[in-house]
């Protein structure tokens, strides 16, 4: 961040004033209604005198975002006089600034009016933005948080409008003096500081850029709530259980049910972790040092209460008799029983099938069939997909389903995590050395020779406990890649049948106390990608600030996955807003943070490639929208996506689902 310079605020601040005059688009002159310069509360305000009163215009009490942020909007009038003024709106009362510009000033001007005086690089007569609260900000000159003034992502915001809207910002809000800083939001906001940087460095205005405010964080609540459990290190690779809160100081890939996840290192929203966190219910932050602290030495190994709030987080000591009351009052009261659809016997290719075959093909092969439907067809892999049948009349055939029974059943399973998991493993072996029955041979057969033999055949698990409203399931479940010399493709389908035993998908379903022979695997079969350029993961809504609509995508270089990364891996991730504020629809996109895996500087991901990802999200997001039934005000609904640049430069969507989010 730069530092700031010292400077005289001059108050700019003037009472409303009456019959001002401002032209539309034609240039007809629009006179607005006698205004009052004493605005209602529930209008807004002309002045913050403190905290309280800022919360209490703030939109983000019921909003949900992965920094749980607070928001004030402004409107500044009369920018091109010598008398400007601020207006603070209630953004409870008014969620846009044209609105509030309306009903709250008694102007009249069309959105199309308002928007281009408003967010245009010429003729500009009105300065919209916001005040965004950044508490836990923590960094080399702001140590107690920070108010960052935004502004719409592609707004071409200048250094004289900047540092108007600073000094009128910082003495409307007296009580944050030297905490206010300046954010650019996009790209363009961020190009004009650079060219513009010797105004902004004269005008003292303190800057801070989107990687800077969310790295600098002492605390970050990545999915909110309340457990209970044992407090323990984890351990990557680790068997844990759902009476555990576990302190990684590295992410792991994958983690099955456990209470709470505090990490010491940032985590990314779109990771597995935080995924499962989400669809769960589970506190999941990130506190760094805290594996070192004082307070973890003293309460490792006891049974703790943890509250993760938006603001902070409490951790203390309970009696074992809290901590499994607390387990039983968030599980289910009943058994549920999956729809599993065993009269589809067909072996079908991707494009023939949609979400509605979700019941007998899995919800991984019927969503990627919905693509098809939604995307260019070169754009979606292409393959085929084998029903729930044939992995429940293999489990006949071998009378798995039998041993399985008594397996569950024994003394020994129940008797410790570590017994259980060992006699899973012993399971998904003898799955994967079973006979599989001649009919069936026959026909995998049929369908594997419709592939060009020199190709390797990635083959996905799609059961009816994934990817659906409400469950993703992410990372329960295990994909491998068959390759020409290994044989018979079907001994890659049963290891695909086999994960169906994991036990970390075992103990998502008994958490949830799902019926496990209700429980059925389907295979997603089409050709493995090699030497890709990138692999990412997109949502389509804004995950880190409600406030502003937009593509939240992660990705990285090569074949890293973002969802299950390697080592010390750290993703591309910004967000990309697309609007049409003037008749012109304009992309502008918002680096959160750089690629660890390319120089410094560059970038995964072209221009040209993003812009394509937002047109296929756009596309998606619509869709699927229509076959879900969901209602367009419906904010909080949005997909999740997972994609990958091929080694000759395609974009593939190769998963789509509902995102779970904890709106």
């Amino acid at each position: 961040m730069r530092k700031l310079n010292c400077f005289m605020l001059i108050c700019l601040l003037a009472p409303a004033a009456m019959g001002n005059v401002i032209e539309d688009c034609t240039g007809t002159p629009v006179e607005a209604t006698e205004i009052d310069a004493t605005l209602s509360i529930h209008s807004g305000t002309l002045a913050i005198n403190g905290r309280a009163v800022f919360d209490s215009l703030a939109s983000g009490s019921d909003l949900r975002s992965t920094m749980q942020l607070s928001e004030v909007k402004f409107l500044i009038s009369d920018i091109r006089t010598d008398s400007p003024k601020l207006y603070f709106i209630n953004s409870n009362a008014f969620e846009y600034h044209w609105k509030f510009f309306n009903e709250a000033l008694g102007w009249n001007l069309s959105l199309l009016d308002f928007n281009t005086r408003t967010y245009t690089d010429f003729n500009r007569r009105l300065i919209a933005g916001s005040v965004v609260a950044h508490d836990r900000y923590a960094g080399e000159y702001f140590s107690n948080g920070v108010y960052a003034i935004e502004f719409w992502p592609s707004d071409p915001v200048h250094a004289d409008d900047v540092l108007l809207a600073y000094n009128l910002v910082t003495v409307g809000m007296e009580f944050a003096s030297g905490s206010i800083v300046y954010h650019p939001t996009g790209e363009t906001q961020v190009q004009i500081y650079h060219d513009e940087y010797e105004l902004f460095d004269q005008g003292g205005v303190p800057v801070l850029f989107t990687s800077e405010l969310y790295s600098g964080v002492d605390y970050a609540a990545l999915n909110t709530g309340v457990a209970c459990g044992v407090l323990r290190i984890g351990i990557p690779g680790g068997v844990f259980s759902s009476r555990d809160i576990l302190v990684f100081e590295s992410i792991p890939n994958d983690i099955s049910h456990v209470a709470g996840i505090i990490t010491t290192i940032p985590q990314t929203p779109l990771s597995h972790i935080n995924l499962k966190a989400m669809q769960n219910g589970t506190p999941n932050i990130y506190i760094p040092g805290f594996s070192q602290s004082a307070e973890f030495q003293s309460l490792l190994g006891s049974y703790v209460r943890l509250t993760a709030l938006p603001g902070g987080y409490t951790i203390e000591e309970i009696p074992f008799s809290v901590a499994e009351d607390w387990l039983e009052s968030v599980r289910p009261d009943s058994v549920t029983f999956l729809t599993r659809l065993l009269s589809e016997s067909r072996i079908l290719p991707i494009d023939e099938i949609k979400l509605s075959h979700s019941g007998a093909y899995g919800a991984k092969s019927a969503s990627l069939g919905e693509l098809t439907w939604c995307l260019p067809w070169f754009s979606v892999p292409d393959g085929y997909a084998i029903p729930f049948y044939y992995y429940h009349k293999f489990m006949e055939y071998n009378e798995l389903y039998h041993s399985i029974d008594s397996l569950l059943a024994s003394d020994e399973f129940s008797g410790s995590f570590q017994q259980r998991e060992d006699m899973l493993k012993v399971l998904r072996q003898r799955i994967t050395e079973s006979e599989i029955p001649p009919w069936m041979m026959d026909s995998l057969s049929v369908m594997w020779e419709q592939f060009e033999p020199s190709v390797s055949l990635r083959c996905r698990s799609s059961t009816n406990n994934e990817d659906m409203p409400g469950f993703n399931g992410a990372g329960l479940y295990n994909s491998f890649t068959h390759h020409p010399q290994e044989g018979h493709i079907s001994e890659t389908i049963k290891q695909v049948w086999a994960g169906m035993w994991t036990y970390r998908a075992f103990e998502e379903r008994e958490f949830h106390r799902i019926d496990h022979f209700s429980a059925a695997m389907g295979v997603l079969i089409h050709p493995s990608f090699k030497d890709e350029l990138a692999n990412g993961v997109a949502v389509t809504r804004n995950v880190f600030n409600p406030f502003i609509t937009g593509y939240y995508v992660n990705v990285q270089l090569g074949e890293d996955m973002v969802t299950n990364p390697e080592s010390e891996s750290v993703p591309e991730e910004f967000i990309v807003t697309r609007q049409n504020l003037t008749g012109t629809v304009l992309s502008e996109i918002q680096y959160i943070g750089l690629s660890n895996r390319v120089p410094s500087e560059e970038k995964v991901l072209s221009t040209e490639q993003i812009e394509q990802l937002v047109d296929y999200l756009e596309m998606i997001h619509h869709h699927y929208t229509i076959v879900y039934g969901i209602d367009t005000e419906n904010s909080g609904f949005a997909m999740e996506i997972e994609f990958k640049i091929t080694d000759q430069g395609e974009l593939i969507v190769k998963q789509a689902r509902p995102w779970v989010s904890n709106t």
